[in-house]
Formats: C-alpha cells, structure tokens, sequence
C-alpha cells in the first residue's frame, strides 16, 4: 500500500505578500461609495417609515380617520382673531 503523499505544490510556497501604506486619496472613492450607500439606505428608510398604509389597521372607525386633536374642541370656542 502506497504511503499518503501530500496533494499540496510545493513549489509556489515563495511568493512573498505585501500590503503598501493607504494614502487619503487612494482612500476617497472607498469613502465616497460608503457616503453614498449610507445615504442611500436613510432614504429608503425614512421612506418606508412615512408612507400611509395600503390596508386600515381597523383601529380607526369605518368613516375614515378619527378626528384630530384640534378638531374636537368645544364649539363655545371661536377660531380666529
């Protein structure tokens, strides 16, 4: 029985790897994508978070939207000046 032999190559083992110092501008267009996916991404979400929904949550009564706030003062009350 033959012994196991190591399927590795032996023979690219010397190749050296360096990595160089990052300069600011060799930085900028990394910088500059991540500024522009981050906004990107705050757009989309504050999108999402102000859109009316498709489909009543069934909190509000079957004539629409309960009345504001400003709405339900007594009519003793007169607007204006």
């Amino acid at each position: 029985m033959p012994a196991k032999t190591d399927p590795r190559d032996v023979s690219g083992a010397s190749r050296y790897y360096y990595r160089r110092a990052l300069s600011a501008r060799d930085l900028l267009p990394a910088i500059g994508a991540g500024v522009a996916v981050g906004l990107a991404a705050f757009y989309v979400v504050r999108v999402m978070l102000e859109r009316e929904p498709l489909v009543p949550d069934g909190k509000a009564s079957a004539g629409g939207r309960p009345p504001r706030q400003r709405d339900r003062q007594s009519p003793t009350h007169a607007r204006g000046g």
